[in-house]
């Protein structure tokens, strides 16, 4: 990088010092003074004042050049940081979104079943909609303890914004379907309270 600073800059003095030249009194001196080149079959003869500018132009023209090659090179250099940069965002931004995510329980009660005990859980399936895309899967268990007349569904990815638009419970061998018939927010609960 240094090599080419120097090599432009030195253009740059010589260009000054050719057009000084030319409007000082040494111009017709410089100007019928000739060089002869000779070689690869060329047989010329140009002022030295010719020769010098013709440098001069050679010199900025390879700094130049040779600047623009590694500007084009650090822009390629940058543009691939920046596609790095990209991807770890996003891989970032899906870490937190999976980290965001919680597994749930909820009670369910299913209208018309007073004992869910003796409901076979293994016939059960439970599907259910938090947006577009394809209906997602739940599990389906045996609620144990406090709510005999309930069923147990497991979700896996809940978030606190999930708000499941709908879900559906699925007795294959009784032939029979259960669904919600409002949107369920499973981690925005609301309460009815009434006066003590």
């Amino acid at each position: 990088m240094r090599f080419l600073t120097i090599s432009f800059y030195s253009g740059i003095v010589l260009l000054i010092l050719c057009i000084l030249v030319l409007v000082s009194p040494l111009r017709d001196r410089f100007s019928n003074a000739t060089q002869k080149i000779q070689g690869f079959g060329l047989n010329l003869e140009v002022s030295v004042l010719t020769l010098l500018v013709l440098i001069s132009v050679a010199l900025m023209s390879t700094g130049i050049w040779m600047q623009l090659q590694d500007v084009s090179t650090q822009v390629r250099t940058l543009t691939e940081q920046k596609m790095n940069a990209e991807l770890a965002l996003q891989s970032t931004r899906d870490q937190l979104d999976n980290a965001k995510r919680i597994p749930l329980t909820v009670y369910a009660s299913l209208e018309g079943v007073e004992d869910t005990s003796k409901l076979d859980v293994e016939a059960l399936t439970c599907s259910y909609s938090d947006g577009p895309g394809p209906d997602k899967k739940a599990e389906v268990k045996k609620a144990s303890g406090a709510h005999p007349k309930r069923i147990k569904i497991l979700f896996t990815d809940v978030q606190g914004a999930t708000i499941i638009e709908s879900l559906t419970i699925s007795d294959a061998q009784a032939k029979q379907q259960w669904g919600i018939r409002e949107n369920f927010k499973p981690l925005q609960p609301t309460l009815d309270l009434s006066k003590n």
